[in-house]
């Protein structure tokens, strides 16, 4: 089932809070979102090379109650996998190296069971492509299109991880 969350406004990431900001805004109170039964959070893995957006993805996931590791793009984010699995994988498309697609496509052969959410903005260097179609077809679980703001990133979180 494929999830395509597209940004309703002005509230996304191009004027996503810091961190910090995030932080403060927020109320004390974590849910905590874990594997049933087990007490422990579930992992995320976040492939970007924006460290602004991974930033705002790391504050709010992490502020949900879900372990969040990063890397800059996908061949660490598999390397990271290999040492120690996720339950999700989030990938921007246009990274550099080894891309999003590539990242999908190895992650869905190699990790089966870690699910994956492909995020892009619709190009990079000027490019005014689409991939999030073809992620779809390849095996994402879910799409994403950049900017979104922090409840369409914990939706769609939360649908994937509850497949």
């Amino acid at each position: 089932m494929l999830y395509n969350r597209a940004p309703t406004g002005a509230d996304d990431m191009s004027s996503a809070p810091t961190e910090r900001e995030y932080a403060r805004e927020q109320d004390d109170t974590t849910f905590v979102m874990g594997v049933p039964g087990s007490g422990t959070p579930q992992r995320i893995l976040i492939a970007d090379d924006n460290p602004d957006t991974l930033s705002f993805m790391q504050a709010a996931l992490e502020k949900a109650g879900y372990e969040v590791q990063t890397a800059p793009e996908g061949a660490q984010a598999l390397a990271l996998l290999a040492k120690r699995p996720a339950d999700l994988l989030i990938t921007d498309i246009f990274v550099p190296g080894h891309d999003g697609i590539e990242t999908l496509r190895d992650c869905k052969a190699r990790f089966p069971q870690t699910r994956i959410i492909v995020m892009s903005a619709g190009g990079g260097s000027g490019r005014q492509l689409d991939y999030l179609p073809a992620a779809a077809l390849i095996g994402a679980n879910a799409t994403m299109r950049m900017p979104f703001n922090v409840d369409q990133l914990l939706d769609t979180v939360r649908e994937v991880l509850q497949l």
